[in-house]
């Protein structure tokens, strides 16, 4: 995957697929990122999700996008 995307702390997401099969989590659930967490290995995107989930989208292999709610 190129370019990482570029996400901040603040933003809603709306998840577009996981693989993490223990989740409630489903396509086009939304959340707020809390942190951005960068090692040598992976980035994780932890996120407040709005159905009280706290979980981390592991950048490259989970999905999601950025969304501009009104």
């Amino acid at each position: 995957m190129g370019t990482k995307k570029q996400i901040k702390v603040g933003d809603r997401i709306e998840l577009v697929y996981t693989n993490d099969e223990l989740t409630d989590l489903k396509p086009g659930d939304r959340g707020t990122v809390t942190e951005i967490e960068e090692n040598q290995v992976e980035r994780l995107i932890w996120v407040n999700w709005d159905n009280g989930e706290r979980l981390a989208l592991i950048e490259g292999i989970d999905e999601f996008k950025v969304v501009r709610e009104e």
